[in-house]
């Protein structure tokens, strides 16, 4: 899910969305990738070095290993229980500023909003909206990388399950949800403009800039950044040291969960592993 916060800033860390983990007794390097879930085809962008270090490697991981089973259980996770509408839980007037949003600015049918898009958790209809608005050109950043690393033979992992991935974003209360819902529909040229922004940052490796939108649904929900990105930060640490003493690895990861004193490039840090911006070229 690409969402997004303002985040303060207890520890700069160097602005990189392209790392590279050495030392601590690695015989073999190992690279860490920051992603966004979605980006226009136009915006899209994987340079060179990006791909020789990929194809170098032996293991790739990501968050949540993307297969079927996977995938299944995340999309059971975005849609409201019961077979719940949107409808149930928003005031009328929103309800109805909402459906015209779908309708008029990203040209989808009443009837595919009523039946596909109106069951969707708030959070997960926040984000869509977002997606919808780039049009029918969108990468994803985890599918373009895990094709490239099947084509090359690479081994590829998951960090967590998805159940775990599932427990974090149900950690977001529906209140909390909706009171972001209600925002984005009241700001929704404002959401746009700013994840146009994010890409701009993130297309100039500006690691900073491009976590200013990764919680702007929750903002302000310090509880929710702590349980689904601190928790699991620290979680992924020891999956990830065990992969990089097996073999070099390449990890995508959302460059959300990458900077902060409690992000991926300073706990590993803390590990004892030398972490080093890579260029992009």
């Amino acid at each position: 899910m690409c969402l997004a916060l303002n985040i303060s800033y207890g520890q700069q860390i160097e602005n990189s969305i392209f790392w590279e983990v050495s030392g601590n007794g690695l015989s073999t390097p190992s690279y860490l990738y920051g992603t966004v879930k979605f980006i226009s085809s136009k915006d899209y962008f994987l340079s060179k070095n990006v791909k020789s270090k990929l194809k170098e490697s032996k293991i790739f991981a990501t968050e949540t290993l993307l297969d079927h089973h996977s995938l299944h259980e995340l999309n059971k996770a975005a849609h409201l229980p019961h077979h719940q509408s949107v409808k149930d839980i928003l005031p009328e007037d929103q309800f109805v500023t909402l459906k015209k949003i779908f309708s008029d600015r990203l040209g989808v049918s009443n009837l595919k909003f009523d039946m596909v898009y109106s069951q969707f958790k708030p959070v997960v209809l926040s984000t869509t909206m977002t997606r919808l608005s780039l049009g029918k050109s969108v990468r994803y950043y985890e599918l373009e990388l895990t094709k490239f690393a099947n084509k090359n033979g690479l081994l590829t992992l998951g960090l967590e399950t998805a159940s775990r991935e599932i427990s974090a974003i149900e950690a977001y209360d529906q209140e909390s949800q909706i009171e972001a819902l209600t925002h984005t529909i009241a700001n929704f040229d404002k959401q746009i403009a700013d994840y146009n922004a994010l890409i701009d940052a993130y297309k100039l490796g500006d690691l900073h800039k491009t976590l200013e939108y990764a919680l702007h649904p929750s903002e302000g929900n310090e509880e929710f950044r702590a349980i689904f990105f601190d928790k699991r930060n620290a979680e992924w640490i020891p999956h990830m040291e065990k992969i990089m003493k097996q073999a070099g690895a390449f990890f995508a990861i959302g460059a959300a969960h990458l900077a902060d004193e409690n992000g991926i490039v300073n706990l590993l840090r803390k590990k004892g592993y030398t972490v080093k911006p890579y260029a992009l070229k």
